[in-house]
């Protein structure tokens, strides 16, 4: 599982379909590609409040400040990735 912030703009679908097609006659081919977005949430120092955005603007939903801080919404990180010991190269 892939997991990806929101503000990458990643299309989990089509990820997996390039996934699919890259992965074609190699020992991943026929894998599943999971993917999870992260939200956007930001700390607004002007309201004290954290909230999350669809979007990726700098704004407090709640306030409209501009004076926030990125909390999440920037990462990428394979979180699991499971393997089938027929796969494993046992020499």
């Amino acid at each position: 599982m892939l997991k990806i912030g929101g503000m990458r703009k990643v299309n989990p679908e089509l990820m997996a379909f390039i996934f699919a097609a890259v992965s074609k006659d190699t020992p991943a081919e026929g894998a599943i590609l999971s993917v999870m977005i992260i939200p956007v949430t930001i700390k607004c120092f002007a309201c004290g409040r954290t909230g999350t955005r669809e979007d990726s603007e700098f704004m407090c939903p709640y306030c409209g400040s501009r004076n926030v801080h990125l909390l999440s919404g920037l990462e990428l990180s394979i979180e699991v990735l499971e393997v089938e010991s027929s796969l494993l190269n046992h020499e």
